[in-house]
């Protein structure tokens, strides 16, 4: 109440001189459109002080923000200074190592190729070279990602195939058709599985004539969204 009559003193010592015409019940007060306007007093008070009290609260509010904006780069700065190191050894990574795998579903049976559905992963892990950190996830299989960036992702696969002792070529059905191993990524809002990379490689006849062994790497940096899932995919899983 006290802010309010002294912003009304206030106007009325510094407004232009008020016409003789005014009525009683009537003031005049520089208006949105013009120097002056007169009328009802309650309706141009209310409407005048409105307006002021509305820029100056849209001044303290600006004033307000830049303030907190500078606090925050002033802390940011500060803690990066004291945990920056920490901070680029926090980064989601996760190894996994394989296991034996369940029987092939209906729907892989004539795929070209098949997902690796089982890792070891939680606590057994602990036996294991392989790691989850800072919010990576293990899911159905897949590793899912707990926020967008740059990623590294790579993935190591040992092959096996029995061999026609008699001509040493490859116990196959097509020995036309190439090996094939690679990462794939899957994101539910989108609904399409992606091909990240991919290795491929021919079949060949082992001196041994009993058994082949492959060796495939695929390695990449990719952008990835958080949420986005990847899995490990080969052409035969009982290689």
């Amino acid at each position: 109440v006290v802010a309010c009559l002294i912003i009304v003193l206030a106007l009325v010592w510094t407004m232009p001189e008020i016409p003789k015409t005014v009525k009683t019940g009537e003031i005049c007060l520089p208006s949105e459109i013009g120097p002056l306007k007169c009328g009802s007093t309650a309706d141009l008070l209310h409407g005048y002080l409105e307006r002021e009290i509305a820029t100056k609260y849209d001044e303290v509010k600006r004033q307000d923000q830049e303030k907190q904006e500078n606090h925050l780069k002033k802390v940011s700065a500060r803690l990066m200074n004291i945990y920056d190191k920490s901070f680029w050894e926090m980064k989601p990574a996760a190894k996994l190592t394989g296991k034996e795998q369940p029987d092939l579903r209906k729907t892989d049976i004539s795929a070209d190729m098949v997902p690796i559905r089982e890792w070891c992963n939680g606590r057994e892990l602990y036996d294991t070279k392989g790691f989850m950190r800072y919010g990576i996830r293990y899911r159905n299989g897949r590793l899912v990602v707990p926020v967008d960036g740059t990623y590294f992702i790579y993935s190591n696969l040992d092959f096996f195939e029995s061999c026609n002792p008699s001509s040493g070529l490859p116990d196959v059905k097509d020995i036309n058709k190439p090996i094939k191993h690679g990462i794939f990524k899957f994101n539910i809002l989108e609904g399409e599985e992606e091909e990240l990379v991919t290795n491929v490689q021919p079949h060949t006849i082992p001196t041994n004539r009993y058994y082949n062994s492959y060796n495939s790497y695929v390695s990449s940096l990719v952008e990835l969204k958080a949420g986005d899932e990847l899995s490990v995919k080969v052409s035969n899983i009982t290689y």
